[in-house]
């Protein structure tokens, strides 16, 4: 049996990964995640065989912590004699990589769920961030991309390493159990509790409070969207930096009444369930889980037209893509949904199908263990 060290900066990263590990379990691998404890939620881990570790690391770049980290997971790697290192998120990537090498972990791998470096952001920031992944692919014989956009960056940084196309999905049969247990009574008993009208066609935001994820993009929509339409109440579920920050833009745009905070959701689910329908206005995504937990739920989803969105949604099909920070246009669009439930019902129909197609966890772990195989051949 391969032993795996799946390696990610913060226990807030455990979400996104929790599923797959899962089902690579299931395939006879003995599965490690390793992390710092920050955001730890044991009821993600519970039924589930999968081995915790914790390791102290900083999502922030701070050269003396990154050190000690590095020491740390070394010991870790060597003492547990790991026959895979496979990092995900850019900070772990780094660090989890250098470790893996330096620990003589046979095989290291890595998971872009999305570069940090993209178009739009400074040319300082673009640069540094380059530089960081360029070297950190030293460290590692091959990386996969969550989308296949990225993969011609990722080549040009990593001379001479297996670039692959790995995805992203989710475990449908694990999502349809949520769903089926989530029961309309619950989901009233909800709407009483956040003050939801009946009549109101629910839209939810599934994001971090943070820069990248512009939810003020958002809410100058949801403000152009009130002057002729107020048939909507919008759930934000997340925390972040920036909280504080759009609590205030939502007061300034009328919109108090209409908006509703929900902090961070470990089970987002009855919120899924609940929604009419679900948007995402980042500037960029590796391949945003939230979509595709919308799609296996069958709900029409509305995102900016991105890396990593437009690979999931695809335009008047199971939903709608908007030219990024289109005020306008996603007020507009936002309106044809509100509008037209048939639409609505349509569009969710068929996201499920284009899931069950292309994005389930089954279907990117095989391509993990191919690739995993793959590479024991030649370490």
């Amino acid at each position: 049996m391969m032993k795996v060290a799946n390696i990610c900066t913060t226990s807030l990263s455990h979400k996104i990964l929790v599923d797959k590990l899962s089902v690579l379990e299931s395939k006879g691998y003995e599965v490690h995640l390793i992390s710092a404890k920050e955001g730890f939620n044991n009821n993600l881990f519970k039924h589930r065989n999968i081995n915790l570790r914790f390791v102290e690391m900083k999502r922030e770049i701070a050269p003396l912590s990154d050190l000690v980290s590095i020491i740390r997971l070394v010991r870790l790697l060597k003492k547990e004699r790991y026959d895979i290192v496979h990092t995900h998120t850019a900070k772990a990537g780094i660090i989890g990589r250098i470790s893996g090498k330096l620990a003589g972990v046979p095989i290291v791998i890595h998971t872009s769920h999305g570069l940090p470096y993209y178009e739009g952001q400074s040319k300082v920031k673009y640069k540094v961030y380059e530089f960081f992944e360029k070297v950190a692919s030293i460290f590692c014989d091959a990386i996969g991309s969550q989308n296949t956009e990225d993969i011609e960056k990722i080549k040009r940084n990593a001379v001479n390493k297996e670039v692959f196309y790995e995805g992203n999905g989710v475990d449908l049969a694990l999502l349809d159990n949520y769903k089926q247990n989530i029961t309309l009574d619950k989901i009233q008993k909800m709407k009483k509790e956040l003050d939801i009208p009946p009549e109101k066609i629910v839209i939810l935001v599934g994001a971090r409070f943070e820069p990248v994820k512009n939810h003020k993009y958002l809410i100058s929509s949801l403000k152009e969207l009130n002057k002729t339409n107020d048939n909507f109440i919008c759930l934000l579920a997340g925390q972040g930096d920036l909280e504080k920050e759009i609590r205030k833009q939502v007061v300034e745009a009328g919109l108090k009444d209409q908006v509703r905070f929900l902090g961070y959701q470990s089970y987002i689910y009855p919120f899924i369930k609940m929604a009419d329908i679900i948007a995402l206005t980042s500037e960029k995504e590796g391949l945003p889980r939230i979509i595709m937990e919308a799609m296996a739920f069958k709900k029409p989803v509305i995102g900016s037209d991105v890396l990593g969105t437009r690979e999931l949604v695809n335009n008047d099909v199971n939903g709608y893509l908007v030219e990024y920070e289109n005020v306008n246009e996603m007020a507009k669009k936002l309106d044809n949904l509100l509008e037209d439930d048939l639409l609505r019902s349509k569009f969710g129909a068929n996201g499920r199908e284009i899931l069950e197609k292309q994005f389930t966890e089954q279907i990117v772990v095989d391509r993990i263990v191919d690739k995993y195989k793959q590479l024991s051949k030649k370490a």
